[in-house]
């Protein structure tokens, strides 16, 4: 692969981006990767992207002309890549509902009770500032278009990043920071909604809109048919106790979809690839009934190594403080990623490729060649070979903390046919 660009790996190069700069998530990759990838590919393509995410994949595919279809098994995740999708949004009704909005502020700002706003948010926001956020969230709530509802929703959840006390996503509530320039919430609003509207009018016309479910890749989506794509371009979790459940939980608050740690897990954790140890109950894992699963027996090959670096990891983390149970994420991550692959294989048409960008990891200084495996893995699930092409090195930055391991890790293409 004759790849020549900086950033593939992270989600810089989408902040200059008309759309793909509606919402700044922590986790996501370059969509000039994707841009460079289907470059040279027949319009008749069709994009296969099991962790839409906010949208990278689907909305490139649909700049450059492809349809592309995915799943997002995060209910927030899958509106943002819905609206970003939707370019039928007309302007004189986004302009006849912000003057709307702007009416309702001023009728309902002084009488507004948020003793039943969610605590985190109270702790989050000003008064003024959460007032005016959840009339115009209540107002957004109660259209009944859907297409205006998701267009506003996540103009508002933009606009939540940059009105709070401290910052919410980086990734985590950073609360010794204090954000400046936090005030001026429906002036912020209205603003974006206009900046919005400026990027759908630079689209092309007559384009056909990706479609993205509601769904969790690592189980047959029975709407997408057998061998109907032609190419997969994702970046899937990486192996490094990123819990997106918990990143996301101030907008996934203020919006209703969760209220509380439970809601997380049950509402979003549960349909998710298992990257975090959030995810499960460390006494809910048996290695001796893990061996006997599809995976651990269609990779009979790969389970010596994964059981060493299981071993490796559990006896390190009796020697560490937070002795977090890495050992037991690594199986339910890769035992995921398999049921994932399964379903890639099973969409894909014969001798497709598919693109996956990945990390390699060492939790507690054991090294996992997490790109490597999931090429072996890939194999086993019905692929016919891989080859991995080195983006970067990374981990670097954190080699001067005195817990930390200094074992070089890299981000990866792995390759698919």
């Amino acid at each position: 692969m004759d790849l020549q660009l900086e950033n593939i790996g992270c989600a810089k190069d989408n902040m200059k981006s008309p759309i793909h700069n509606w919402y700044r998530f922590t986790a996501g990759f370059s969509y000039k990767f994707v841009d460079y990838v289907l470059q040279d590919l027949p319009k008749d393509t069709i994009i296969y992207e099991p962790f839409a995410g906010c949208g990278t994949t689907l909305v490139s595919s649909q700049k450059q002309g492809f349809y592309s279809v995915g799943n997002e098994g995060q209910e927030l995740m899958y509106d943002i890549c819905r609206a970003k999708l939707d370019w039928s949004i007309k302007k004189e009704i986004v302009d006849y509902h912000i003057s709307q909005i702007k009416e309702v502020i001023s009728k309902e700002f002084d009488s507004y009770d948020l003793s039943e706003e969610n605590p985190l948010l109270t702790e989050l926001y000003d008064n003024y500032n959460l007032r005016t956020l959840c009339i115009i969230r209540n107002y957004i709530t109660s259209l009944n278009e859907e297409s205006y509802r998701l267009f506003f929703k996540l103009a508002l959840s933009n606009v939540l990043h940059r009105t709070s006390i401290h910052p919410i996503a980086v990734p985590y509530i950073s609360r010794n920071k204090t954000l400046k320039d936090n005030g001026q919430p429906f002036e912020k609003f209205v603003s974006t909604c206009t900046n919005m509207m400026k990027d759908i009018d630079c689209q092309p016309k007559g384009h056909h809109p990706s479609q993205v479910y509601l769904h969790d890749s690592r189980v047959t989506n029975t709407q997408i048919a057998d061998s109907s794509c032609s190419m997969c371009i994702t970046s899937p979790p990486y192996l490094n106790n990123l819990d997106y459940g918990e990143v996301s939980k101030v907008l996934s608050h203020f919006w209703g979809i969760t209220s509380s740690w439970n809601d997380i897990t049950s509402k979003v954790r549960t349909n998710l690839v298992t990257g975090a140890t959030t995810h499960y109950k460390e006494s809910d894992f048996d290695l001796e009934s893990f061996l006997h699963s599809p995976f651990a027996v269609n990779n009979e090959k790969l389970m010596p190594q994964l059981i060493e670096m299981f071993v490796k990891i559990k006896t390190n983390a009796k020697n560490r403080s937070g002795k977090k149970s890495f050992h037991i994420l690594m199986m339910h991550y890769f035992n995921d990623m398999y049921n994932v692959l399964l379903e890639m294989r099973r969409v894909l048409k014969p001798k497709s490729k598919s693109y996956l960008i990945l990390g390699d990891s060492a939790p507690y200084g054991v090294y996992i060649p997490t790109t490597q495996i999931l090429g072996d893995i890939a194999v086993s699930a019905g692929f016919n070979e891989y080859a991995i092409y080195k983006i970067r090195t990374r981990g670097t930055k954190w080699t001067s903390l005195s817990n930390r391991h200094n074992i070089e890790l890299s981000e990866n293409i792995l390759e698919l046919s």
